[in-house]
């Protein structure tokens, strides 16, 4: 993030509550001529929101968040990406709170980015967050989200419901294992390295890549649509921060994962977005 002046601006976020009175009533009894009550009509629906770009820049830390641009997303997913920017903005202000300006190694700074995939499609909107949070030392940390929105459903489709039992999860892992070993041959193999010597990365890198794949939804909880040439979904791409299948230095790591390999384990409220 540039540390230049920047201007100041607020994030406003345009937002239609409903308002539902309950009101209760003694039950009584009604003549048979009574005239049948008429349905309440259905309360209105929630507004789309747009979230806007927020700038701040104070003595101790700089901050740009930014969304897809002319773009009105669900209530329900813009207010999933809210979350997670005032989270991220939280960890910030809290970060720079305790230094004043001229402190070493501040302003301190926040860089965050909310982009669509894919054109909407299958029912599905997908949302990428990336971007990287500096609160001193070395580097600083990524900031990595992804958002698969069921438009049909009104949910996120979230790692922990996406498959029934534990054995689709054992399947993904394996599959993700062999794909990043893989990468990692290729890209060692790539740079003309001695076979000895991608052999010994390999072991090397195999026990990292083994403890961030571990066959539990909670080491896959960022994936994105995987989408063919002729626009269909057919797979998914699980995305790892730096640290977790591999060093800082080698950045995000992904993984794509045919359906076919999960399909059998699919909830079945989300086969009907594969076929």
């Amino acid at each position: 993030m540039p540390k230049g002046d920047l201007p100041r601006a607020k994030l406003m976020v345009a937002m239609l509550a409903c308002t539902v009175v309950l009101a209760a009533s003694c039950k009584r009894e009604q003549p048979a001529n009574a005239p049948t009550a008429t349905a309440a009509p259905p309360a209105a629906a929630v507004a789309p929101m747009v979230l806007q770009d927020q700038i701040e820049h104070t003595p101790t830390y700089l901050l740009g968040i930014t969304y897809p641009k002319g773009m009105v997303l669900p209530s329900g997913l813009a207010r999933e990406m809210k979350v997670y920017a005032d989270a991220s903005r939280k960890r910030l202000v809290d970060a720079a709170a305790p230094h004043k300006a001229g402190d070493a190694g501040v302003p301190y700074d926040m860089s965050l980015e909310f982009r669509q995939i894919v054109p909407q499609a299958h029912g599905l909107i997908a949302i990428a967050a990336d971007g990287s949070l500096y609160s001193g030392g070395a580097q600083g940390d990524p900031l990595i989200r992804r958002f698969l929105w069921d438009a049909q459903g009104g949910s996120l489709i979230r790692a922990q419901d996406l498959l029934t039992g534990d054995a689709g999860w054992v399947t993904i892992s394996n599959s993700v294992r062999e794909t990043l070993i893989g990468q990692i041959r290729a890209r060692m193999e790539d740079d003309k390295q001695a076979p000895e010597e991608v052999d010994k990365a390999i072991a090397k890198m195999k026990s990292i890549v083994e403890a961030g794949t571990q066959p539990a939804a909670s080491e896959f909880s960022e994936f994105e649509p995987m989408i063919d040439a002729g626009g269909k979904l057919v797979g998914l791409t699980f995305v790892f921060p730096p640290y977790q299948v591999a060093g800082y230095s080698d950045g995000i790591q992904r993984a794509d994962v045919p359906v076919a390999v999960f399909q059998q384990y699919l909830n079945p409220k989300y086969r009907g977005l594969f076929e």
